[in-house]
Protein backbone atom coordinates (compact mmCIF):
# COMPACT_ATOMS: atom_id res chain seq x y z
CA UNK A 1 0.00 0.00 0.00
CA UNK A 2 2.99 2.61 0.54
CA UNK A 3 4.10 2.23 -3.37
CA UNK A 4 0.55 2.98 -4.24
CA UNK A 5 0.20 6.24 -1.59
CA UNK A 6 3.68 7.39 -2.90
CA UNK A 7 2.72 7.67 -6.40
CA UNK A 8 -0.16 10.12 -5.37
CA UNK A 9 2.16 12.01 -3.12
CA UNK A 10 4.74 12.15 -6.57
CA UNK A 11 2.35 13.42 -8.81
CA UNK A 12 0.98 16.61 -6.80
CA UNK A 13 4.56 17.37 -5.67
CA UNK A 14 5.82 16.83 -9.14
CA UNK A 15 3.04 18.61 -11.30
CA UNK A 16 4.84 20.77 -12.78
CA UNK A 17 7.28 18.56 -14.36
CA UNK A 18 4.77 16.54 -15.20
CA UNK A 19 3.07 19.18 -16.89
CA UNK A 20 5.95 19.96 -19.02
CA UNK A 21 6.35 16.22 -19.93
CA UNK A 22 2.37 15.82 -21.04
CA UNK A 23 3.46 19.22 -23.11
CA UNK A 24 6.08 18.09 -24.98
CA UNK A 25 4.26 15.61 -26.27
CA UNK A 26 1.74 17.72 -28.04
CA UNK A 27 -0.94 17.75 -25.06
CA UNK A 28 -2.48 20.38 -24.44
CA UNK A 29 -3.51 21.91 -21.23
CA UNK A 30 -6.07 24.26 -19.31
CA UNK A 31 -5.59 25.50 -15.90
CA UNK A 32 -8.99 25.88 -13.57
CA UNK A 33 -9.04 28.35 -10.52
CA UNK A 34 -12.08 27.58 -8.32
CA UNK A 35 -14.56 24.05 -8.52
CA UNK A 36 -17.32 25.10 -10.41
CA UNK A 37 -14.84 24.58 -13.59
CA UNK A 38 -16.79 22.17 -15.45
CA UNK A 39 -13.39 19.49 -16.25
CA UNK A 40 -15.62 17.30 -18.19
CA UNK A 41 -15.99 19.75 -20.90
CA UNK A 42 -11.94 20.51 -21.02
CA UNK A 43 -11.51 17.11 -20.70
CA UNK A 44 -14.14 16.34 -23.83
CA UNK A 45 -11.84 18.86 -26.19
CA UNK A 46 -9.47 16.78 -25.71
CA UNK A 47 -7.40 18.53 -23.37
CA UNK A 48 -5.81 18.14 -19.76
CA UNK A 49 -7.93 20.63 -16.69
CA UNK A 50 -5.39 21.01 -14.03
CA UNK A 51 -5.96 23.17 -10.62
CA UNK A 52 -4.19 26.06 -9.61
CA UNK A 53 -2.89 24.57 -6.47
CA UNK A 54 -1.06 27.40 -4.20
CA UNK A 55 2.75 26.51 -3.33
CA UNK A 56 4.29 27.61 -0.42
CA UNK A 57 7.00 29.84 -1.04
CA UNK A 58 6.92 33.96 0.20
CA UNK A 59 8.31 34.98 -2.84
CA UNK A 60 5.11 34.05 -4.70
CA UNK A 61 3.30 36.37 -2.18
CA UNK A 62 5.69 39.38 -2.56
CA UNK A 63 5.41 39.15 -6.17
CA UNK A 64 1.99 39.05 -6.68
CA UNK A 65 1.55 42.59 -5.90
CA UNK A 66 -1.80 42.50 -4.60
CA UNK A 67 -2.99 44.09 -1.31
CA UNK A 68 -2.45 42.39 1.91
CA UNK A 69 -6.18 41.75 2.62
CA UNK A 70 -6.60 39.54 -0.24
CA UNK A 71 -6.77 36.32 0.26
CA UNK A 72 -3.30 34.24 0.48
CA UNK A 73 -4.72 31.51 -2.01
CA UNK A 74 -5.22 34.38 -4.81
CA UNK A 75 -1.82 35.83 -3.77
CA UNK A 76 0.10 32.95 -3.87
CA UNK A 77 -1.56 31.79 -7.38
CA UNK A 78 -0.99 35.33 -8.79
CA UNK A 79 2.95 35.03 -7.76
CA UNK A 80 3.08 31.75 -8.86
CA UNK A 81 1.65 33.20 -12.68
CA UNK A 82 4.04 36.13 -12.34
CA UNK A 83 6.84 33.74 -11.97
CA UNK A 84 5.42 31.61 -15.15
CA UNK A 85 5.48 28.69 -13.00
CA UNK A 86 2.34 27.69 -15.49
CA UNK A 87 4.14 28.26 -18.54
CA UNK A 88 3.03 24.80 -19.62
CA UNK A 89 -0.57 25.48 -19.93
CA UNK A 90 -2.72 26.37 -23.04
CA UNK A 91 -5.82 28.44 -21.33
CA UNK A 92 -6.92 29.58 -18.00
CA UNK A 93 -10.68 28.73 -17.15
CA UNK A 94 -12.03 30.72 -13.49
CA UNK A 95 -15.59 29.97 -12.29
CA UNK A 96 -15.68 33.17 -9.62
CA UNK A 97 -17.00 32.48 -6.31
CA UNK A 98 -15.87 35.88 -5.02
CA UNK A 99 -14.88 39.66 -5.81
CA UNK A 100 -11.20 38.62 -5.42
CA UNK A 101 -11.30 35.77 -8.05
CA UNK A 102 -13.06 37.75 -9.92
CA UNK A 103 -10.70 40.86 -10.05
CA UNK A 104 -7.39 38.67 -10.33
CA UNK A 105 -9.09 37.28 -13.49
CA UNK A 106 -9.15 40.87 -15.01
CA UNK A 107 -5.74 41.23 -14.23
CA UNK A 108 -4.18 38.11 -15.92
CA UNK A 109 -6.24 38.56 -18.81
CA UNK A 110 -4.88 42.28 -19.36
CA UNK A 111 -1.65 41.53 -18.26
CA UNK A 112 -2.32 38.36 -21.45
CA UNK A 113 -0.47 35.76 -19.32
CA UNK A 114 -2.47 32.90 -20.85
CA UNK A 115 -2.61 32.32 -24.05
CA UNK A 116 -6.41 31.98 -23.88
CA UNK A 117 -8.35 32.90 -21.27
CA UNK A 118 -12.08 32.21 -20.29
CA UNK A 119 -14.42 33.15 -17.74
CA UNK A 120 -17.32 31.13 -16.86
CA UNK A 121 -20.55 32.83 -15.48
CA UNK A 122 -21.47 31.10 -12.99
CA UNK A 123 -24.99 31.54 -11.29
CA UNK A 124 -25.50 32.89 -8.06
CA UNK A 125 -27.48 30.08 -6.96
CA UNK A 126 -29.01 26.64 -6.69
CA UNK A 127 -32.00 26.60 -8.82
CA UNK A 128 -33.55 25.16 -12.30
CA UNK A 129 -33.11 28.36 -13.63
CA UNK A 130 -30.04 28.18 -12.93
CA UNK A 131 -29.46 24.99 -13.72
CA UNK A 132 -30.62 26.01 -17.49
CA UNK A 133 -28.42 29.11 -17.41
CA UNK A 134 -25.47 27.20 -16.82
CA UNK A 135 -26.22 24.44 -19.16
CA UNK A 136 -26.20 27.12 -21.77
CA UNK A 137 -23.13 28.57 -20.11
CA UNK A 138 -21.32 24.91 -20.79
CA UNK A 139 -22.27 25.21 -24.42
CA UNK A 140 -20.67 28.67 -25.09
CA UNK A 141 -17.84 27.23 -22.86
CA UNK A 142 -17.63 24.32 -24.99
CA UNK A 143 -17.49 26.56 -28.37
CA UNK A 144 -14.66 28.46 -26.93
CA UNK A 145 -12.71 25.15 -25.97
CA UNK A 146 -12.90 23.88 -29.36
CA UNK A 147 -11.18 26.77 -30.74
CA UNK A 148 -8.42 26.10 -28.62
CA UNK A 149 -8.01 22.03 -29.37
CA UNK A 150 -9.29 21.46 -32.58
CA UNK A 151 -11.62 19.03 -30.96
CA UNK A 152 -15.53 19.24 -31.31
CA UNK A 153 -17.29 18.78 -27.67
CA UNK A 154 -20.09 16.49 -29.10
CA UNK A 155 -22.49 15.63 -26.75
CA UNK A 156 -21.40 12.00 -27.57
CA UNK A 157 -17.55 13.15 -26.35
CA UNK A 158 -18.86 15.11 -23.43
CA UNK A 159 -21.25 11.85 -22.22
CA UNK A 160 -18.02 9.84 -22.81
CA UNK A 161 -15.90 12.31 -20.52
CA UNK A 162 -18.20 12.52 -17.89
CA UNK A 163 -18.26 8.18 -17.52
CA UNK A 164 -14.35 8.67 -16.77
CA UNK A 165 -15.22 11.33 -14.48
CA UNK A 166 -17.85 9.83 -12.68
CA UNK A 167 -15.47 6.45 -12.21
CA UNK A 168 -13.22 8.79 -10.48
CA UNK A 169 -16.48 9.79 -8.09
CA UNK A 170 -17.40 6.34 -7.71
CA UNK A 171 -13.71 5.11 -6.68
CA UNK A 172 -13.25 8.31 -4.63
CA UNK A 173 -16.68 7.21 -2.59
CA UNK A 174 -15.27 3.20 -2.52
CA UNK A 175 -12.44 4.76 -1.09
CA UNK A 176 -13.64 6.68 1.57
CA UNK A 177 -16.13 4.46 2.75
CA UNK A 178 -13.23 2.27 3.81
CA UNK A 179 -10.97 4.93 4.54
CA UNK A 180 -11.53 5.38 8.60
CA UNK A 181 -10.56 1.37 8.85
CA UNK A 182 -8.18 1.37 6.21
CA UNK A 183 -4.93 2.37 7.99
CA UNK A 184 -4.32 4.79 5.72
CA UNK A 185 -3.18 8.74 7.41
CA UNK A 186 -5.15 11.42 7.00
CA UNK A 187 -1.80 13.68 5.14
CA UNK A 188 -1.72 10.42 2.86
CA UNK A 189 -5.42 10.49 2.08
CA UNK A 190 -5.01 14.43 1.22
CA UNK A 191 -2.25 13.41 -1.09
CA UNK A 192 -5.03 11.15 -3.10
CA UNK A 193 -7.14 13.80 -2.89
CA UNK A 194 -4.66 16.60 -4.36
CA UNK A 195 -3.29 14.50 -7.23
CA UNK A 196 -6.75 14.22 -9.02
CA UNK A 197 -6.62 17.65 -9.06
CA UNK A 198 -3.83 17.69 -11.57
CA UNK A 199 -3.45 14.05 -12.76
CA UNK A 200 -5.19 13.42 -16.33
CA UNK A 201 -8.31 11.53 -15.20
CA UNK A 202 -7.70 8.15 -16.87
CA UNK A 203 -4.24 8.06 -14.89
CA UNK A 204 -5.84 9.03 -11.55
CA UNK A 205 -8.73 6.34 -12.52
CA UNK A 206 -5.57 3.44 -12.36
CA UNK A 207 -3.78 4.63 -9.46
CA UNK A 208 -7.09 4.93 -7.21
CA UNK A 209 -8.12 0.96 -8.72
CA UNK A 210 -4.41 -0.57 -7.48
CA UNK A 211 -5.04 1.62 -4.04
CA UNK A 212 -8.26 -0.19 -3.11
CA UNK A 213 -7.09 -3.48 -4.41
CA UNK A 214 -4.30 -2.98 -2.28
CA UNK A 215 -5.88 -2.38 0.79
CA UNK A 216 -5.96 -4.10 3.88
CA UNK A 217 -8.01 -3.51 6.82
CA UNK A 218 -5.42 -3.77 10.16
CA UNK A 219 -5.85 -6.43 12.30
CA UNK A 220 -5.70 -4.09 15.48
CA UNK A 221 -8.71 -1.70 15.72
CA UNK A 222 -7.08 2.95 16.02
CA UNK A 223 -8.24 3.68 19.01
CA UNK A 224 -6.90 7.46 18.43
CA UNK A 225 -9.77 10.05 18.35
CA UNK A 226 -11.33 10.45 14.76
CA UNK A 227 -11.79 13.84 13.11
CA UNK A 228 -13.17 15.18 9.81
CA UNK A 229 -11.01 18.01 8.15
CA UNK A 230 -13.20 20.64 6.22
CA UNK A 231 -10.92 22.89 4.10
CA UNK A 232 -9.88 24.65 1.20
CA UNK A 233 -6.01 25.21 1.38
CA UNK A 234 -4.04 22.23 0.60
CA UNK A 235 -0.59 23.01 2.42
CA UNK A 236 -2.71 24.21 5.16
CA UNK A 237 -5.18 20.94 5.56
CA UNK A 238 -1.40 19.26 5.47
CA UNK A 239 0.25 21.18 8.53
CA UNK A 240 -3.48 20.76 10.72
CA UNK A 241 -3.35 17.00 9.93
CA UNK A 242 0.07 16.71 11.18
CA UNK A 243 -1.10 18.71 14.19
CA UNK A 244 -3.88 16.54 15.01
CA UNK A 245 -2.19 13.41 14.40
CA UNK A 246 0.84 14.75 16.88
CA UNK A 247 -1.86 15.18 19.19
CA UNK A 248 -3.64 11.69 19.31
CA UNK A 249 -5.84 11.88 16.72
CA UNK A 250 -6.60 10.83 13.08
CA UNK A 251 -8.33 12.01 9.82
CA UNK A 252 -10.92 10.06 8.84
CA UNK A 253 -12.65 12.08 6.13
CA UNK A 254 -12.45 15.54 4.82
CA UNK A 255 -14.22 17.62 2.61
CA UNK A 256 -12.38 20.12 0.02
CA UNK A 257 -14.59 23.06 -1.29
CA UNK A 258 -12.87 22.83 -4.68
CA UNK A 259 -13.44 18.63 -5.01
CA UNK A 260 -15.89 17.80 -7.69
CA UNK A 261 -16.76 14.51 -6.43
CA UNK A 262 -18.23 16.32 -3.75
CA UNK A 263 -21.33 13.79 -2.91
CA UNK A 264 -19.70 10.83 -4.79
CA UNK A 265 -22.96 10.75 -6.51
CA UNK A 266 -22.51 10.46 -10.64
CA UNK A 267 -23.52 13.17 -12.83
CA UNK A 268 -26.31 11.74 -14.95
CA UNK A 269 -25.45 10.61 -18.54
CA UNK A 270 -28.97 10.45 -19.97
CA UNK A 271 -30.74 13.76 -21.36
CA UNK A 272 -29.09 17.10 -22.44
CA UNK A 273 -25.25 16.26 -20.81
CA UNK A 274 -24.50 19.89 -20.68
CA UNK A 275 -27.62 20.18 -18.21
CA UNK A 276 -26.70 17.28 -16.61
CA UNK A 277 -23.62 18.67 -16.10
CA UNK A 278 -24.91 22.19 -14.93
CA UNK A 279 -26.80 20.50 -11.89
CA UNK A 280 -24.37 18.28 -11.29
CA UNK A 281 -21.76 20.78 -10.58
CA UNK A 282 -24.58 23.57 -8.84
CA UNK A 283 -26.06 20.97 -7.15
CA UNK A 284 -22.91 19.49 -5.70
CA UNK A 285 -19.74 21.34 -5.67
CA UNK A 286 -20.58 23.04 -2.13
CA UNK A 287 -19.54 27.12 -3.36
CA UNK A 288 -20.23 29.55 -0.48
CA UNK A 289 -23.41 31.31 -1.35
CA UNK A 290 -24.29 28.79 -4.38
CA UNK A 291 -24.53 25.69 -2.65
CA UNK A 292 -27.65 25.23 -0.22
CA UNK A 293 -26.17 25.84 3.21
CA UNK A 294 -28.60 23.95 4.73
CA UNK A 295 -27.23 20.75 2.50
CA UNK A 296 -23.82 21.40 3.22
CA UNK A 297 -24.37 21.20 6.97
CA UNK A 298 -26.32 18.06 6.42
CA UNK A 299 -23.42 16.25 4.23
CA UNK A 300 -20.80 17.55 6.93
CA UNK A 301 -22.85 15.27 9.97
CA UNK A 302 -23.93 12.41 7.21
CA UNK A 303 -20.42 12.39 6.56
CA UNK A 304 -18.68 12.53 10.10
CA UNK A 305 -21.47 10.02 11.44
CA UNK A 306 -20.19 7.46 8.36
CA UNK A 307 -16.93 7.81 9.50
CA UNK A 308 -17.02 7.33 13.38
CA UNK A 309 -15.77 10.71 13.67
CA UNK A 310 -16.02 12.46 17.04
CA UNK A 311 -15.13 15.88 16.03
CA UNK A 312 -14.26 18.32 13.29
CA UNK A 313 -12.24 20.50 12.28
CA UNK A 314 -13.50 23.84 9.95
CA UNK A 315 -9.98 25.81 8.12
CA UNK A 316 -10.65 28.83 6.99
CA UNK A 317 -7.96 30.79 4.73
CA UNK A 318 -7.58 34.07 6.79
CA UNK A 319 -9.12 36.87 4.76
CA UNK A 320 -11.74 34.65 2.69
CA UNK A 321 -15.03 36.55 3.37
CA UNK A 322 -16.94 34.02 1.43
CA UNK A 323 -15.96 31.57 3.80
CA UNK A 324 -16.37 33.28 6.96
CA UNK A 325 -19.98 34.34 5.95
CA UNK A 326 -20.63 30.71 5.31
CA UNK A 327 -19.47 29.33 8.58
CA UNK A 328 -21.60 31.92 10.61
CA UNK A 329 -24.36 30.17 9.39
CA UNK A 330 -23.04 26.91 9.69
CA UNK A 331 -22.14 26.86 13.11
CA UNK A 332 -25.85 27.67 13.86
CA UNK A 333 -26.72 23.77 12.76
CA UNK A 334 -23.28 22.72 14.65
CA UNK A 335 -24.67 23.99 17.68
CA UNK A 336 -28.17 23.38 17.50
CA UNK A 337 -26.85 19.48 16.83
CA UNK A 338 -24.13 19.75 19.39
CA UNK A 339 -21.72 18.99 16.45
CA UNK A 340 -17.98 19.62 18.11
CA UNK A 341 -15.67 21.07 16.08
CA UNK A 342 -12.85 23.83 15.81
CA UNK A 343 -13.05 26.60 13.53
CA UNK A 344 -9.73 27.39 12.45
CA UNK A 345 -8.36 30.91 10.48
CA UNK A 346 -5.18 31.31 9.23
CA UNK A 347 -3.10 32.27 6.36
CA UNK A 348 -0.48 29.36 4.59
CA UNK A 349 2.56 30.82 6.49
CA UNK A 350 4.51 28.61 9.29
CA UNK A 351 4.55 31.33 12.01
CA UNK A 352 0.35 30.95 11.23
CA UNK A 353 0.16 27.43 11.08
CA UNK A 354 2.46 27.29 14.15
CA UNK A 355 0.00 29.57 16.12
CA UNK A 356 -2.75 26.80 15.68
CA UNK A 357 -0.74 24.58 17.81
CA UNK A 358 -2.37 25.22 21.05
CA UNK A 359 -5.76 25.23 19.99
CA UNK A 360 -5.86 21.92 17.84
CA UNK A 361 -4.39 20.50 21.17
CA UNK A 362 -7.18 21.39 23.20
CA UNK A 363 -9.70 20.43 20.73
CA UNK A 364 -8.29 17.00 20.98
CA UNK A 365 -7.74 16.66 24.32
CA UNK A 366 -11.89 17.74 24.86
CA UNK A 367 -12.36 14.69 22.95
CA UNK A 368 -10.87 12.29 25.00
Amino acid sequence: MKAELSEFRERLEKRHERGWKLKKKGQKLIACFYGLVPKELIHAAGMVPIQLVEDRDSRYEEQAGLPPYFCGLSKNLAGQIFSRVFDYVDGLMVATVCDTNRRIFDVWEHRNLFPHSLLVRLPVKFSERAVKFYGQECRRLARELEKISGVAVTEERLRESIGQFNENRELFRKLYDVLPQSGISGEDALHVFGAALVTPVEDHNGLLRKLLASLNVPSAPDSRTKLMLCAINLNMAVEVVKLAEKYGARMVTNDFTHNARYGFEPIRLDGDPFESLARGYLGRVPAPGVYPFEARANYIRERMEKAGAQGMIYLIQLYCDAYAFEYAILKERFDSWNLRHLKLEAEDTPSSIEQLNVRVQSFVESLL
